[in-house]
């Protein structure tokens, strides 16, 4: 576990929000029935007897069903919506996330970290186990999600989130080689670090379904708008009549898919189709489109405006957590860059990735008198 230094001043804005900070008792009381119904229902012996039907959603089962209450029963717990279903994992490794799951209601969550934050023998075994499953091995909500539902006075309910807060709340530390569920874990240790000493200098508790909201109410996420433009200089063609911007060209693409790429199909049409045939990965961004080709290989397409070398990087991003995460039997992952036009760091780096390959978009409008 990389080594981390608590920001004061970050401590100090807690301390400054907790006047203004509304949290009773009654809101605890709310979570805490919550989990105890979803820990309750689904304890040792159904997780013993579980079945794809009781775990998958989709499968003839609302209420009743792991996914689905872990996902929408639960959802005052902690956010872990969004994202494709198999996040969940694949049909064909049920007995494998079965017994992950047989191990995680099984844990002695008070020694699950050591005094240096260190991991428990317990928890680098179901890390472990995670790494061997499809959909587990890069995701930080499910099975962290379950951790602090069965668990809540050791694994926080922050997710995806954990780094947003860490870059606010540590002068070093956030920079670490781990993920997936060892991300997770490395964080949470840290966070909870960081209760603990607010807890100290404020001479106050706080159990920590209200630590969660309070980091949340003093540090907001702000959602940004990422423009993808680059500097004139760095164009290297003419330029030409800016008619549509990308979210544009995603929205033209995905209402033409079928016949701009007769060969291929989306991943995940319910995850993609409301979203115009976006892929949320919940781990390293969100793919233009994720697809398979007739053969069952996986084609990961990212749409720009103007293609750069940086490009390559993103995309290959990409391929490669779909080759980590959801590559099966054989699978391969190619990648498509369409965009109207490159430059020539582009060119020489699509060189060296015969993988990837480059499509020009071509868009004209023109007005006639009538």
């Amino acid at each position: 576990m990389t080594e981390s230094k608590i920001n004061d001043e970050a401590i100090q804005v807690l301390l400054s929000k907790l006047d203004s900070f509304v949290w009773s008792e009654k809101d605890s009381q709310e979570l805490e029935s919550i989990r105890k119904k979803f820990s309750d229902f689904y304890n040792k012996d159904f997780v013993n007897n579980l079945s794809k039907e009781d775990y998958f959603a989709g499968m003839g089962k609302k209420e009743g069903c792991m996914a689905y209450d872990l996902e929408w029963g639960t959802l005052k717990l902690g956010s872990i919506k969004g994202g494709s279903k198999y996040k969940y994992g694949y049909e064909s490794d049920f007995h494998k996330i079965k017994s992950l799951i047989k191990k995680i209601v099984s844990i002695d969550d008070k020694h699950a970290y050591k005094k240096n934050g260190d991991f428990s023998d317990e928890l680098i075994q179901i890390s472990k186990m995670t790494k061997e499953i499809n959909g587990f091995k890069t995701g930080r909500t499910v099975i962290p999600k379950l951790l602090s539902i069965y668990y809540p006075e050791t694994f926080l309910s922050i997710f995806n989130d954990q780094d947003h807060f860490l870059k606010q709340l540590l002068l070093t530390g956030v920079e670490t080689e781990n993920s997936g569920l060892d991300l997770y874990l490395e964080f949470n240790f840290k966070l909870l670090t960081i209760k603990k000493r607010l807890e100290e200098i404020s001479d106050r508790k706080f159990d920590n379904y209200e630590f969660v909201r309070l980091l949340y109410f003093a540090f907001p996420k702000e959602s940004k708008d990422v423009v993808d433009e680059l500097p004139e200089s760095e164009i290297y063609e003419s330029p030409k009549f800016e008619a549509l911007e990308v979210q544009h060209y995603q929205s033209l693409l995905h209402r033409n898919f079928h016949k701009l790429f007769p060969n291929l199909k989306y991943f995940d049409d319910d995850e993609q189709i409301p979203k115009n045939g976006q892929y949320d990965t919940q781990a390293v961004g969100i793919m233009d489109i994720l697809a398979t080709d007739e053969k069952g290989n996986f084609v990961v397409i990212e749409i720009k405006r103007q293609a750069t070398d940086k490009t390559i990087g993103q995309i290959l991003r990409y391929m490669g957590w779909t080759q980590e995460e959801l590559c099966k039997d054989g699978q391969r992952v190619s990648g498509i860059i369409i965009a109207e036009r490159k430059d020539i760091y582009l060119d020489f780096a699509l060189k060296m990735i015969p993988n990837v390959k480059f499509t020009k978009l071509n868009l004209s409008i023109t007005l006639k008198e009538n």
